[in-house]
This record gives C-alpha cells, structure tokens and sequence, in this order.
C-alpha cells in the first residue's frame, strides 16, 4: 500500500537460525450481507445477501541462514467456495520472499511480494464488474544503518502494480513508486526519535483524461517525524507524524491541483500481568484508490483490540475500529462513486489449543456501513467456525 508515509516491506531479523512452520486448515462462515449493499441493489447485482463459504487454506513460512546471509518466504494459498453465489468462487493466494544480509552494522534486503484474491464486493461502486481478480505484484530493497545505541538510518525504495481482472474495474489498475529515508536517534532510555521523508509516484494509466497523452495520477511528499518507546516492559508506544503534499497529474477545470494534509500512524500496547493486552491505533493517509472511478482515497481510522489469555490452551479478543474514507471522483466516470463513507466494524474471537498441532477457533464480525449513496450503506455479521493444523 502506498501512501506518503509508507514503511518498507520488513524482513525478518538477522538469527543465524534455520526455521520452517507449516499449517492447513478449514474454515467455515456465515455471511449476511455478502453484496455489502443495501437489499434492492443486491438484487440487480444478481448476488444472493445470505450465503456461507468453506475456505481451505495452506501456508508454509521459511526461514534458511546462508552464512551472514538469509533467504526466507512465506506462503499462503487456499480457496473460497460459495454455496449460493457461485460466481464469487475464486482462489487466493499471498507470497511473500526475499533476501537479507549484514553489511557490518548495516542490513540490506530484498523482497518480492504477489497477492491475489476475488475483491470484497464493498470495494466495488458500479453494478458491473463482481467477478474481479485483484493482483499485486511487489518489489522493495532497502538498506538500514546503526546500532541499538546511536545514530541510525536507512533507506528504501518500493515499486507496487495492481491489476483488475473485470473490465469496469480496470481504471483503477495503478502503479506505484516510492522512495523513502529516515535518519534518527535511539538508546535505552529515549527509544528511538527519527526525522522521515517519503515520495511517491501514482499512476492509473487506465483512466484516460480527454486531451492528454497518458493516463491519470498524482504525487505525494511527506516529511516527518517517527518516535518509538517503552515505558518499562508494560507500555510500549510508536508512530509517526508528518505533513504531506499530494498534486494531481492533472486537474479538470475548478478543481485545485495538489493540497496538503496532516498525515500519521501511532500505536500504543499496554500488558495487564501476564494474561491481559490492550492495543489501540490510529492513522491518517492518502492512498491510492482501489475503486473504478477515483483517482486516490483520504482514510482516517482508529482502533482498540484486547487479547486475554484463559490459562494456556484458551485466548479470547475483541476489537472495534472506526473508519472514515474521502474520495475525489475521476471525471470520466460514467457511473455515481461512494466519495464518503464510515464504517464501524466490531469482532471478537475464542480459539482453543487442544495441542501444539491442533486448535479450534470461532470469530464473529459486524459492519456497518453509512455512504453518500444509500443504496450503499450496509450493515453485515460473519460467523466463521475454524480448525488449525500446524507441523
């Protein structure tokens, strides 16, 4: 995802340790609303609101040291089958690979990604299109400089494509490109205090503007600040906060071509004993969009999730988060788009370790979604039923 204050793709640390984790399982859910909109326009969409999907899904993460040197992936494919709408079956798959090496006190990496899936049917406006397979393709390289103790920095560069399947959503295939540094302070006592800067490259080559050689986009620059720190071993908080320009390749008349905007992204975790965790987060960015029919999204969110430990074979959570889209409207568009939304979304989950191979879980999930366009505005409850094997 590419806003002015992405992270770079992260690999995993340094341990000289060869690992391998592998795990099936199955699982089963009950789904409301799978049309994510109101009852009328599920039907002419076609979709049946009520259905129930099995999700078989395989994934393997590994690990393998060579010398100073890493190689690693994980791997997560599967399937959904659904009972009514039919249509929507589709594999998924999300890989993820690279390579890592100690340069003295610097590490440099190497990762490529590739995610595909059938898309959420809230992220699409238009009554044609459902049948959509969403692809990404990813490639980021990166160096990071420094000791826990002094001075450190880095630097990053990422390029991400993504492509739609369905004709009508193909406008909003783009293309993104970025490069980012940051240089900064840590030690035990402050944590970490970094000055970043970002810039990206947004291109939707697919949404043609009258008049105009390629396709549309817009540009981003970010300059700010991260912090990261531990309030003894309970209270650990980090984020960062910065102040983003964002300019329109091109802009129709009247509209203004860039604006700026506060952008950030905080989290904080407070551990109740040894049984009890709470996490809240928020953030604040513009992204290129994922709809037929705009050019970039303004997201701002807020979240809580608890996790409690019932002894060592039971954990439970709950969570509930809140999130707020502004959208600008592509002017070729020949369909009405969802250019405000906010969601609320509650979930919570009990799993149950009968081993270290086996466990059993089951989630709830309830949405509710309010649009500038009723026949948008939704609200939904998933029950899924989940069975883990992992070797």
């Amino acid at each position: 995802m590419a806003h002015a204050q992405t992270a770079p793709a992260s690999p995993p640390p340094l341990t000289g340790t060869r690992e391998f984790h592998a795990s099936t399982s199955l699982r089963a859910v009950y789904d409301s609303n799978v049309s994510r909109t109101s009852t009328a326009l599920a039907a002419t969409r076609g979709i049946v609101r009520q259905d129930y999907t099995l999700e078989p899904t395989v994934s393997v993460d590994l690990v393998q040291p060579i010398g100073r040197q890493e190689v690693f992936l994980n791997a997560v494919t599967g399937y959904d089958f659904h009972r009514e709408n039919t249509q929507l079956n589709r594999g998924r798959a999300s890989l993820e690979g690279g390579y890592v090496t100690s340069l003295g006190i610097c590490q440099g990496s190497a990762i490529e990604t590739y995610s595909a899936s059938q898309s959420d049917l809230a992220q699409i406006d238009s009554t044609q299109g459902l049948k959509n397979l969403r692809e990404t393709y990813g490639t980021a390289v990166g160096v990071q400089c420094g000791l826990a103790q002094g001075i450190q920095g880095g630097v990053h560069a990422q390029r991400q494509e993504t492509f739609n399947s369905a004709q009508v959503q193909r406008t909003a295939d783009n293309t993104v490109r970025s490069l980012g540094a940051e240089l900064g302070y840590g030690n035990a006592t402050l944590g970490k205090v970094s000055l970043i800067y970002n810039y990206s490259e947004n291109q939707l080559p697919n949404q043609i503007i009258p008049g105009q050689p390629v396709g549309n986009g817009f540009f981003s620059t970010t300059y700010g600040v991260n912090l990261q720190h531990s309030f003894g071993s309970r209270l650990q908080v980090g984020g960062n906060i910065g102040r983003t320009l964002v300019k329109r390749g091109f802009a129709p008349p009247g509209v203004k071509p860039k604006f700026s905007s506060t952008t950030y992204s905080g989290q904080a975790s407070y551990r109740f004993g040894n049984n009890l965790e709470i996490d809240v987060g928020a953030a604040r960015a513009v992204l290129p969009t994922s709809r037929a029919g705009k050019l970039y999204d303004i997201t701002t969110s807020g979240q809580i999730n608890a996790h409690y430990r019932l002894g060592t074979r039971i954990g439970v959570n709950a969570g509930y988060r809140i999130a707020d889209v502004k959208s600008n409207v592509d002017t070729t568009t020949t369909f009405r788009v969802i250019t405000n939304s906010r969601s609320y979304t509650t979930s919570g989950s009990v799993t149950y370790r009968q081993s270290r191979h086996v466990s059993l879980g089951v989630d709830v999930v309830y949405d509710d979604r309010n649009t500038n366009l009723p026949e948008f505005n939704y609200t939904a409850t998933r029950v899924g039923l989940m069975a883990t094997f992992e070797f």
